[in-house]
């Protein structure tokens, strides 16, 4: 990135950055050598796919209502087709973190990088069948302030 690129990131404050974040995090996922593959295999509906995963993301880093379902057990038939191995986590968390730096800086993009991390270790840790305490739980932001937050924090 150049620095006019890197001078020109906003804060992620909005659903309409969530929405770009998502998208454009998808784009690359959707063409990544690892990943895409799971995704054809998946016959994802991009559209839906995209809404969904605003929705949830809105509510996880902005607090917005909207999302329903269970994240975690939505990959289970996705990983029952198309294992997931340690590679796919790890090109996920760091595709997910580069597009976030490609387009925001601030607290909520820093916070976006530990929830997407606890969301990869969780999603490992069910897809594996690991048992055992979590690092820790994967809360709304909703069910804290902003304030104070050093972005590793999770509320208890």
């Amino acid at each position: 990135m150049s620095d006019e690129d890197l001078a020109n990131r906003g804060e992620l404050a909005t659903r309409d950055d969530i929405e770009l974040l998502v998208r454009s995090f998808y784009r690359y996922a959707a063409m990544d050598e690892l990943l895409g593959p799971v995704f054809s295999a998946a016959q994802v509906k991009w559209p839906d796919h995209i809404d969904k995963l605003t929705d949830f993301w809105s509510w996880q880093l902005l607090g917005q209502r909207g999302y329903e379902g269970n994240p975690l057990r939505a990959h289970e038939p996705v990983h029952a087709r198309t294992p997931f191995s340690d590679a796919h986590y790890e090109r996920w968390l760091d595709l997910f973190i580069s597009t976030l730096d490609e387009y925001f800086v601030g607290e909520t993009a820093e916070l976006a990088k530990v929830r997407a991390t606890k969301m990869a270790a969780a999603l490992r840790r069910l897809m594996t069948g690991e048992h055992g305490p979590a690092s820790s739980a994967i809360q709304p932001l909703w069910a804290t302030t902003m304030s104070g937050r050093t972005g590793d924090d999770t509320p208890t």
